[in-house]
């Protein structure tokens, strides 16, 4: 993955007349959809993006939170704006990769109804415990499944999540079974597991590291391919015998389908300049973002895997 754009792809930009169009777009504020509530992960990370933007490049976001339905309700309204880049928004693995497989419900075509503009971050799972578990590291956790499937709980923020997809993935690359308990917000299952109540919990990595750092529970693994800097010490999923695994949280900015090359390339542009900047970048990372970037063309066969993966999963699990 490139992180930031060449020298080359900048002349080419402007080659291609994207100087002369600069001055005609944006005519406005460019309005910017977040799928969630106000305060979320996913909106303070647009509005932390779109203010570096903005000081760059003058250009105006109008922030509209379009909460519902795991993030499709917003990327429905998205996928059917105006393409003329006055609209755009942030879209993740749960709403872009995961529901249009496992929702028959959802109207947009996650694929043929966006024009993928940047990758913007990455955060893997966190997989956690109680202190007194008799589970010393998530093989002991392995080992019980194996010898009593069905046997460990498992909690995660919600069904078709990217918590829950991580452990469909597991329990079938692993020919495992856990039982599902689904929560609607972390601060019940933080008490739940904190009490026993299930065996482990997974979530994103920040939201559960300060309970990690507490001392409330304890990490066992994380679900990136390689350690995590917020845990260096803790092994990977894949580390443990589950070769190539991984299962993370990452989002993007989108448009709808047939929005103008020039302000892709623009907005891109943008996007990578923002993501480069050392205090932005800084504050992603202590959030315990891995920061992407890189072009248009690569966030878009990026996509065309992790929804074939997803749905891959989704298929072969069984789920609906």
């Amino acid at each position: 993955m490139k992180h930031h754009l060449t020298s080359l792809a900048v002349a080419a930009f402007l080659a291609c007349g994207g100087a002369a169009f600069a001055q005609s777009w944006p005519s406005g504020n460019i309005d910017y959809i977040v799928p969630y509530p106000p305060g979320g992960g996913t909106d303070v990370l647009a509005r932390q993006l779109n203010d570096q933007i903005a000081r760059k490049t003058g250009w105006n976001f109008v922030v509209l939170n379009v909460p519902g339905a795991g993030g499709t309700i917003g990327m429905d309204q998205l996928s059917r704006a105006d393409a003329n880049g006055q609209t755009i928004g942030m879209g993740q693995t749960s709403n872009l990769a995961v529901n249009p497989a496992l929702n028959p419900e959802v109207k947009y075509d996650p694929q043929a109804g966006f024009t993928p503009i940047a990758l913007v971050n990455t955060q893997p799972m966190g997989i956690i415990t109680y202190n007194d578990s008799p589970y010393a590291d998530f093989g002991a956790v392995l080992d019980a499944a194996r010898a009593e499937p069905g046997s460990i709980m498992y909690g995660t923020p919600g069904t078709g999540t990217v918590s829950h997809m991580a452990v469909e993935r597991l329990m079938l690359q692993g020919g495992l079974k856990f039982e599902h308990v689904p929560y609607t917000g972390i601060a019940q299952a933080i008490s739940d597991v904190m009490g026993g109540v299930v065996d482990i919990y997974i979530g994103s990595l920040p939201s559960v590291m300060q309970h990690v750092e507490a001392g409330n529970v304890r990490l066992l693994a994380v679900t990136s391919l390689e350690p995590h800097p917020l845990a260096p010490d803790v092994p990977t999923v894949a580390s443990l015998g589950f070769e190539g695994y991984q299962a993370t949280d990452w989002k993007a900015v989108v448009g709808p389908a047939g929005m103008p090359e020039e302000a892709v390339t623009a907005l891109n542009t943008a996007i990578n300049e923002a993501l480069a900047d050392p205090d932005l970048r800084a504050a992603l990372e202590a959030q315990g973002s891995v920061v992407l970037g890189g072009t248009a063309e690569e966030f878009k066969a990026y996509l065309a895997e992790e929804a074939a993966t997803w749905a891959e999963v989704v298929r072969a699990a069984g789920l609906r």
